[in-house]
């Protein structure tokens, strides 16, 4: 099958500015969003591997749900400006990639997606996956079209999507012409919460059957909508039928937009083609190293090139000489080596730990070489903690969630993570 990857640069970009960590080039640019959307592409795309990629983006100008309702979308945020500074620059580099940025004037990025969808989705070869978190587009789910949080690494099919709403995707259009969408700023009606607009629409499943069947329902009968519709409940939807049908015209995503001669073939995704020299001097220019691949670093620095000194720690005997080293200092910079930036998902795969520029220390925990026994490392982590020492880093509090997640269990790194203690605050 063909994978097709739909992704709404939008959401992507707003999703990899607030969700990940921000930060600065030495010349106080930021960066952040550039850096966070260049490693997606680097490392999600070239993992996946998928067969066409085609990035979308919001036209700048107003489009046809302005002209119905002029507060559509009014209450959103302006767009903060460390994150307006970058998203030429992200255009710029994804253009870079050798894929085009498809805005279409005056139409929003999930009309394009769900035209895309819908052209696609009927060859049953084809596997659509649409990379965004936006509501409204869990409507177009399909047996081959689906939702992909790239942040959770999940992804929502049917039965998934069901499960999220409560509903089916073809009646989640219907859901939130009813149900508040602060997002998005499209007026509701009052009363109707998702707890009561779910069963409403199981039950009576559109908004015009909803209608249909309040205009002609006699309060009498004996059926299970008495459970459902309330005087108060009842009252409400009548009050607000105009805004229910407005809501849902604002909500209807459109499928049939004209793509401008769209060619599919166009956007065939070759992760080997994604680094060239224009991409390696802009990763220079944002100080990416990390994100180049190694043939296509020149000279790689290591410690020896940097005149550090560094030990290697792998057994007792050196983290008790550690230990006394430490205990002639009143503070020390410390930094976990992890496999992933959320909490829930790291592993703990080393401990850099840095006295002076002659003392300095990399404790192996995971790596294939000679490690330390997690059970000393424990009592290391103890000894730490217990001291008086001040502990500076980059970051810390999440060293130290590591830290104390390390702590918290005997032996078992999976049951930490599903223990209830996830349910309070760490180091509150």
């Amino acid at each position: 099958m063909k994978n097709i990857y739909l992704i709404d640069g939008n959401a992507l970009i707003y999703r990899m500015f607030f969700a990940m960590p921000d930060f600065t080039t030495k010349d106080w640019k930021h960066v952040s969003a550039i850096y966070w959307v260049a490693k997606f592409f680097l490392q999600d795309l070239v993992r996946d591997n998928p067969d066409y990629v085609v990035f979308v983006r919001d036209a700048r100008w107003e489009n046809f749900r302005h002209k119905i309702y002029s507060e559509y979308k009014a209450t959103r945020d302006r767009m903060p400006d460390n994150l307006r500074s970058q998203v030429e620059e992200i255009n710029e580099m994804v253009s870079l990639f050798h894929m085009d940025v498809v805005e279409i004037p005056m139409v929003e990025a999930d009309d394009v997606i769900a035209t895309l969808a819908n052209t696609y989705w009927k060859d049953k070869n084809n596997q659509v996956f649409i990379l965004s978190w936006d509501k409204d587009l869990y409507s177009l789910v399909t047996e081959n079209v689906k939702i992909y949080d790239t942040i959770k690494k999940d992804v929502f099919d049917i039965k998934k999507t069901s499960d999220k709403f409560g509903i089916v995707p073809e009646r989640i259009i219907d859901y939130l012409a009813i149900v508040w969408d602060s997002s998005d700023n499209i007026p509701w009606i009052d009363w109707i919460w998702p707890k009561k607009a779910v069963p409403l629409i199981n039950n009576l499943w559109t908004v015009e059957e909803i209608y249909n069947f309040i205009d002609s329902w006699k309060i009498s009968d004996d059926d299970e909508i008495k459970k459902i519709l309330s005087w108060k409940t009842l009252e409400k939807i009548k009050e607000a039928r105009e805004i229910a049908f407005l809501s849902k015209k604002l909500a209807t995503i459109k499928n049939d937009v004209d793509l401008w001669k769209f060619n599919l073939e166009d956007y065939k995704f070759n992760k080997d083609t994604l680094i060239d020299d224009e991409v390696i001097e802009l990763f220079k220019k944002y100080e990416f190293n990390s994100l180049l691949w190694k043939e296509h670093i020149k000279k790689q620095k290591v410690w020896n090139d940097l005149w550090l000194k560094v030990k290697l720690i792998w057994d007792t005997e050196w983290l008790e000489l550690l230990k006394k080293d430490i205990n002639k200092c009143t503070e020390i910079v410390l930094d976990t080596e992890t496999t992933s930036l959320d909490i829930i998902k790291a592993e703990l795969v080393g401990v850099s730990i840095f006295l002076d520029k002659e003392h300095i220390y990399y404790i192996n925990v995971e790596h294939n070489w000679p490690k330390v026994n997690k059970n000393e490392l424990r009592e290391f982590f103890k000894f730490i903690l217990n001291s008086n020492l001040k502990i500076i880093g980059h970051n810390i509090k999440y060293d130290l969630e590591i830290i104390e997640l390390f702590l918290r269990v005997d032996n078992n790194w999976e049951l930490a993570k599903s223990n209830s203690f996830w349910q309070m605050s760490l180091l509150d």
